[in-house]
């Protein structure tokens, strides 16, 4: 599933692309991926509509809409958005025709859900795999309280270790539950939150109000170094994940414990170990990220 720093690649992209373009048409392969508006009602909205913005809130894509309306976008799994110029074109399952040779071809942007077409021959594609993606089409008071339901961006300045104190201290479950809740930090999911609790040296099972001052500090340090440099880096494209020009991040090569079961850590002399917590994988080093008996 495309994180933090997947989604913060996109945007950055797409706030670079799409200011100032005029959506001239849509057309969807995938009706159900349109949430709360049929697909003849949602074009009548967005077509002729100019692009004002594009923001990210924890795994979230707002492109900003002139008037009252907002196109939100999730990627679930396996989405990505491609913008291109309108010389692609895709077959009636959504496939492109002709990729040859260019991103296009790479088998994770064949699964096209969505196209918006935009003034100044261009489009922006929604690949989805696995389908699980969706837009909604909100108004501003709408997409506000959408919004309302995160806890804390980690890169913005509310992210504090005194935020951090206040909501661990009140959780007695598994570490790792507490960080992918996205009520409690936006944006993390479970390949970066084995990747912060490797480098600050937490065992993922460790109950977050047992958490020391000292281990807090360490997983405030950890979150931001590690969001900052995988968004610096493109992101990770271990499975599906494209940025908006079909290409994948290169962050996958900085993993230290996520998918590396079996692996030397690169901390110490353990061995990566595989458990699942909260119904994740999960991977960790038994050595320097020691479970304390109770």
């Amino acid at each position: 599933m495309p994180e933090l720093p997947e989604v913060e690649t996109i945007t950055r992209d797409l706030g670079d692309k799409l200011i100032g373009h005029q959506i001239t048409d849509f057309v969807t392969y995938w009706p159900k991926m349109l949430r709360g508006f049929p697909e003849k009602k949602f074009k009548e909205i967005i077509i002729g509509k100019k692009i004002v913005s594009v923001e990210r809130r924890a795994k979230n894509i707002a492109v900003k809409l002139s008037g009252d309306a907002n196109l939100l976008f999730h990627m679930k799994m396996t989405g990505h958005l491609i913008y291109t110029s309108d010389n692609h074109k895709t077959n009636d399952d959504g496939k492109w025709l002709k990729p040859e040779k260019t991103s296009f071809s790479d088998p994770y942007n064949q699964y096209i859900r969505a196209i918006f077409y935009l003034d100044k021959s261009k489009i922006l594609a929604f690949s989805d795999l696995r389908k699980f993606g969706y837009i909604k089409l909100l108004t501003n008071k709408e997409l506000d309280k959408s919004f309302n339901e995160y806890g804390p961006e980690p890169l913005l300045k509310d992210f504090t270790t005194n935020y951090l104190e206040n909501i661990f201290s009140r959780k007695n479950v598994a570490i790792k539950k507490v960080i992918m809740d996205q009520k409690n930090i936006a944006g993390i999911g479970n390949i970066y939150a084995d990747e912060i609790l490797w480098d600050a040296e937490i065992h993922p099972e460790k109950k977050a109000s047992s958490l020391t001052d000292q281990e807090i500090d360490n997983f405030h340090k950890s979150t931001i170094k590690l969001l900052k440099k995988a968004i610096k880096m493109r992101g990770t494209s271990t499975s599906d994940f494209r940025d908006t020009n079909g290409e994948k991040g290169m962050f996958g090569n900085e993993l230290k414990a996520y998918q590396r079961t079996g692996k030397k850590c690169q901390k110490d002399n353990g061995v990566i170990e595989r458990i699942v917590v909260g119904g994740r994988g999960t991977h960790f080093c038994p050595i320097h990220q020691r479970l304390e008996k109770a």
